[in-house]
């Protein structure tokens, strides 16, 4: 299995990154189990049929209801990667908060994971930030049939490995942008992408965490952040909703 996946083609990561390719079926809780050991930096990848999926292993020196906001900044990073990688004049949406949609499907979306008994004011000794993505849907035997998602293969992106390239270097651009012109550089490139429709209205910001977005023409107030993870179901216990 492992020989299998090695034949991928090679990923150009920046110095900051370690590359881990994995089959296990979660990203997200094989990056967890790397990261007391591996630290920050360790980028775990699973490239297996229908699926691409991403962790990075974290290490902020904030408090978590700071360092939080590393979640935007991943999806940032996600969203801009693969805008930079589709065909043009297609958008690449972000529904609140974890959910991404090209061209109104859903392809995917954010995950996150902080070490266990982290509070709010206690700096997190590890946390990871992780998305899944439809790579295809040739499994399928009649995708049409599904209009509410979509897949890379079928809207004709680049090679994954050139999206995750990309998204690497997104990550670490948006962090040093956070640390030298503040949280809004990023926040504002996050609420750019939610989708107007759903959410346009006012964000409230407590220090550096995005706490809630209010719809412009009223209707329901988001919840905290964190806790809105997963809210829009876009995922089941096997990945992405076809």
């Amino acid at each position: 299995m492992t020989a299998e996946i090695d034949l991928h083609p090679r990923i150009h990561l920046p110095p900051p990154y370690t590359l881990h390719r994995t089959a296990a079926p979660d990203v997200l809780a094989h990056a967890v189990a790397l990261a007391p050991e591996e630290g920050a930096g360790a980028l775990v990848l699973r490239q297996v049929p229908g699926r691409l999926d991403l962790a990075v292993v974290l290490e902020p020196e904030t408090p978590l209801e700071q360092a939080q906001m590393a979640f935007v900044l991943g999806m940032v990073a996600l969203a801009d990667a693969l805008a930079a990688h589709c065909p043009p004049e297609r958008a690449v949406r972000l529904v609140w908060p974890d959910e991404i949609r090209f061209d109104k499907a859903r392809l995917g979306g954010g995950r996150f994971a902080v070490a266990p008994g982290t509070g709010a004011g206690d700096v997190p000794d590890w946390m990871v930030f992780a998305a899944e993505l439809i790579a295809d849907r040739d499994h399928l035997a009649e995708p049409g049939r599904l209009p509410d998602s979509t897949s890379l293969a079928e809207e004709a992106f680049d090679a994954p490995e050139d999206i995750v390239s990309t998204f690497a270097s997104y990550l670490m651009l948006y962090f040093d942008r956070w640390t030298h012109e503040g949280i809004d550089a990023v926040t504002n490139r996050y609420l750019m992408r939610i989708d107007p429709p759903l959410l346009r209205g006012v964000r409230r910001i407590e220090g550096d965490r995005l706490v809630e977005i209010t719809p412009a023409a009223g209707g329901r107030r988001s919840p905290p952040l964190l806790d809105a993870l997963g809210a829009t179901g876009w995922r089941d216990d096997a990945g992405p909703v076809l």
